[in-house]
């Protein structure tokens, strides 16, 4: 697979060492945008000779029109509202798309680079679409999933995931004009630290209904947009949870708790703990006898092989033409940035929205409002 990688920031030059390394089986990098000379020299004398260097997105797209590159892939790396047009671009020429996460900043411009796939792909049968969502490849989440998944403890109560391990000083902040800015960046925690988390959260979980959400602006830190936020989330089946994240909080916590109905799942810092109990919690609940009975069982570790090689692994996977993450995933997790979003600008409960609906169309024009207003 032939690889051009538009933003050579940090994470794109990242992919890039991996690739002209020969950490990534089954890609080759021909092309590159937006490199600087410092992150230039270490890999200046890997690449091929066919290597090509762009200015932008549309100077490289530009030579893909001219038939100066040939191209399979890119691997967007850019800012969150750059995602859309660059990848729409790409698939209109045929050329496959793995994107950074998060899918943009707001769920209409992931909407609209789904469908240009989907049209885009009745032309080319071939075309891939997928995202970096690397941490689905650690092993504590996916037996997170496949237990959960199982019901071999019931359904889920209750969902409690603190992840204040993101600390960032002012000097990161410092480091762009563009950075923690509601119209450059679009947003603050949700958007850049914790869309791992977000969408960790719903493939484990499930998408919640709805949400209540607080965002704390320039809590911690001289900046406009959250470094603080606390949301309380629903599921249709009944099911609640929060979710607490900040920049600002030392010593960081990790620690994501599912409670099921005959059981309690505890993933702390990469560890994984279960609480079995010895019956089912509802015949305690519903016995007589005591009535201050507590139910009773064990914890038990559960062993989990050490996360390894996740970017590569999603890189080779989409080379093999198996995206870890298709396209069409990515919108829940920013449905449910957004809804927290909206809720705290409003100070309401928010419904999650269904794709195709009226309401999904409402959601949007309201949130993206609220967000230009902000950006002013």
């Amino acid at each position: 697979m032939r690889v051009g990688i538009i933003g050579m920031g940090n994470m794109g030059s990242k992919y890039a060492a991996m690739i002209v390394n020969g950490q990534v089986k089954g890609m080759e990098l021909v092309a590159a945008t937006r490199v600087s000379q410092e992150r230039w020299a270490p890999l200046k004398d890997k690449v091929s000779e066919e290597f090509r260097l762009y200015d932008s997105g549309d100077e490289l797209y530009n030579a893909v029109d001219n038939g100066e590159l040939n191209l399979d892939t890119v691997i967007i790396v850019t800012p969150h509202y750059s995602h859309e047009e660059l990848a729409v671009k790409a698939m209109q020429r045929g050329i496959s798309v793995l994107c950074d996460k998060p899918a943009g900043v707001y769920s209409r411009q992931a909407r609209i680079m789904q469908d240009a796939y989907t049209q885009a792909k009745k032309k080319y049968p071939e075309l891939l679409y997928g995202y970096i969502f690397h941490q689905r490849t650690f092993p504590v989440y996916q037996k997170m999933k496949e237990i959960i998944d199982s019901r071999q403890y019931g359904g889920i109560k209750r969902v409690n995931w603190i992840v204040t391990d993101w600390y960032r000083p002012d000097a990161y902040y410092e480091s762009g004009s563009w950075r923690a800015t509601w119209a450059h960046d679009g947003g603050g925690t949700l958007l850049n630290q914790c869309p791992h988390n977000i969408d960790l959260l719903q493939w484990i979980c499930g998408e919640p209904a709805c949400v209540v959400g607080f965002c704390h602006e320039g809590k911690y830190h001289p900046i406009e947009v959250e470094d603080d936020v606390t949301a309380y989330m629903e599921w249709n089946n009944g099911s609640t949870g929060v979710f607490v994240a900040s920049t600002g909080e030392a010593a960081g916590v990790n620690r994501l708790e599912i409670s099921l109905d005959d059981a309690l799942l505890v993933c702390d810092k990469g560890s994984l703990r279960i609480f079995q109990l010895d019956k089912p919690e509802a015949e305690y609940r519903k016995g007589q006898g005591d009535l201050f009975a507590k139910p009773k069982g064990e914890w038990k570790d559960i062993e989990v092989e050490p996360s390894e090689r996740a970017y590569e692994k999603v890189l080779e996977s989409f080379a093999g033409g198996n995206p870890l993450v298709e396209g069409c995933e990515a919108i829940n997790s920013l449905y449910i940035t957004n809804a927290i979003y909206l809720s705290s600008w409003e100070q309401r409960k928010v419904q999650i929205p269904e794709p195709g609906t009226d309401y999904e169309l409402e959601f949007e024009r309201e949130f993206e409002e609220k967000l230009k207003r902000k950006s002013l």
